[in-house]
């Protein structure tokens, strides 16, 4: 289980509460499942067009339906980039947070307090008002929590050793509670928020990136940047961009009594069970969308555009801090194994940087640049065969092992297979090549086995003497005798996670 799912704050039920994943839904099953079809159709082509062209100013959020205009007029200079904002309980008004903590109010939003003047941990990510309008929390990546007015503090994630950062936050109808989400979906409860699931345990295809309240807290909506919904408690299915191609990547949602929105970092906004007031999708928008608010009473909603993300700089074998520790997320989020997200650039961070660089065809130099930084924010990922069940599937034109389940790809490892060179083994002339073809493992051997052709790491042999095995010597080429070469520390992981239990069919192509 995800360390989300055992912190002692939670109030965790073990009963049917299962996620759904809607990626990849038919039109029938969505009709059947959701009244909202037409909706949120519309809302794929209304997403990615606009009638008007509205401004994209830093700090100066775009309103539609009964959302007020409120400021600043022409974008705001700020220390930090803005990363969220909270509506007043009459939508006469909001607040706008940046990273830095600092608070800019508008309309009939009060100051109530900032985190601008102290040292943070980490940065602050997201926020969340009191049903008054009284107060209002933020959270920082971390899971810390500042609360401030009539918001009370009721915990955080603070002191918690989490899996991967905290990306939002939603507070109960009453105000009593509140829930934290982090980036792989697991769901932290804290006052009189309950805890109705998570995806902490699961292997997603992309990062949850926000989550809503439904109606009356019984519940609530995660959201993931394909657009993929995971509800849970009393918060309905009404459809997902899941299965869509997408211009740009989902960046929030915001929910109301009937239904949610999603907001794409374009500007996009896709609608289920609720109208579709407009977007900035048919427009360029040099300034990105972090966040989309609905108004209080579910007719209306903003966009918040913030400051365009800096480029990250070039980090290799290595490296340290938090530039390596996002690479390191970002890469085991889309399923490139690595052994640790501290932000200690280590070898486990290179073989995942090769496969990346072999599924977005980049040069195999272990350095992330500007091509590669884009290949992963892009989510590239490489694409397995399609075949029904659980099974390995080493790709020899890329020197990739992926494991895959139902046609979903869950994890991505680099391999070195056959070099294709001639070698002498007990006086016979051999040919370094991996056999092409279907098996199944068949025979483990926790430890070393070494033969005249050098040491194999904790092999799990899948034909006669070929195996996937570790070693200390992975580069992103084939160099092997024929077996399917992964690091020590993949090897070791495959075997603690049973990735590769006997009998699981391994597929050479």
């Amino acid at each position: 289980m995800s360390a989300h799912d055992t912190a002692s704050v939670h109030t965790v039920s073990s009963g049917s509460c299962r996620p759904r994943r809607k990626h990849g839904r038919s039109v029938l099953a969505a009709l059947v499942g959701c009244l909202t079809l037409v909706p949120a159709l519309l809302a794929v082509t209304a997403g990615t067009a606009s009638a008007a062209t509205y401004p994209d100013n830093v700090a100066q959020p775009v309103n539609f339906g009964d959302a007020g205009a409120f400021g600043p007029a022409g974008g705001l200079t700020l220390n930090a980039p803005p990363v969220g904002m909270a509506a007043t309980h009459d939508g006469g008004g909001y607040w706008i947070v940046a990273s830095d903590g600092g608070i800019f109010i508008y309309g009939d939003a009060a100051f109530l307090g900032s985190a601008g003047a102290i040292p943070l941990n980490k940065p602050i990510v997201g926020m969340a008002a009191t049903p008054d309008g009284g107060g209002y929390w933020l959270v920082a990546s971390d899971g810390g929590v500042f609360s401030y007015g009539d918001a009370h503090f009721y915990g955080s994630t603070g002191s918690i050793q989490l899996n991967q950062p905290i990306v939002g936050m939603a507070a109960t109808p009453d105000g009593g509670g509140y829930w934290l989400v982090a980036a792989d979906g697991g769901i932290f409860a804290y006052g009189n928020a309950q805890f109705y699931g998570s995806t902490g345990s699961i292997h997603l295809n992309q990062p949850v990136v926000g989550m809503a309240a439904a109606p009356g807290g019984g519940g609530y909506w995660l959201v993931a940047s394909d657009g993929g919904i995971f509800n849970y408690g009393t918060a309905p299915f009404l459809g997902s961009t899941g299965g869509t191609p997408l211009n740009a990547p989902i960046v929030g949602m915001a929910g109301t009594a009937n239904g949610y929105w999603l907001a794409a970092k374009d500007g996009g906004v896709f609608n289920y069970g609720t109208p579709f007031l407009g977007s900035m999708g048919g427009q360029a928008n040099p300034n990105p969308i972090r966040a989309i608010v609905a108004t209080p009473s579910g007719q209306g909603y903003w966009l918040l555009p913030t400051s365009p993300p800096p480029v990250p700089p070039t980090v290799q074998l290595g490296s340290t801090g938090a530039a390596v520790a996002s690479l390191q997320a970002q890469l085991y989020t889309l399923g490139y194994w690595v052994d640790t997200t501290n932000g200690t650039f280590d070898d486990s961070t290179q073989q995942a940087v090769w496969a990346l660089q072999k599924a977005a065809n980049l040069p195999r130099d272990g350095v992330v640049g500007p091509a590669t930084w884009a290949a992963l924010a892009a989510g590239v990922v490489p694409q397995p065969r399609a075949e029904s069940g659980y099974e390995i599937q080493i790709n020899l034109a890329d020197d990739l092992i992926m494991v895959v389940n139902n046609n979903k790809l869950l994890w991505t490892l680099n391999t070195s297979t056959g070099g294709g060179y001639t070698y002498t083994q007990d006086g016979a002339t051999n040919v370094a090549t991996t056999p092409t073809g279907v098996f199944s493992t068949f025979r483990t051997v926790n430890g070393t086995v070494t033969d005249s052709l050098g040491t194999l790491w904790m092999p799990r042999f899948f034909f006669e003497g070929y195996a996937i095995h570790g070693d200390t010597d992975v580069p992103p080429v084939p160099v092997s005798h024929g077996c399917a070469r992964i690091s020590n520390e993949a090897i070791e992981w495959v075997w603690a996670a049973n990735i590769d239990p006997i009998g699981t069919t391994v597929w050479v192509y």
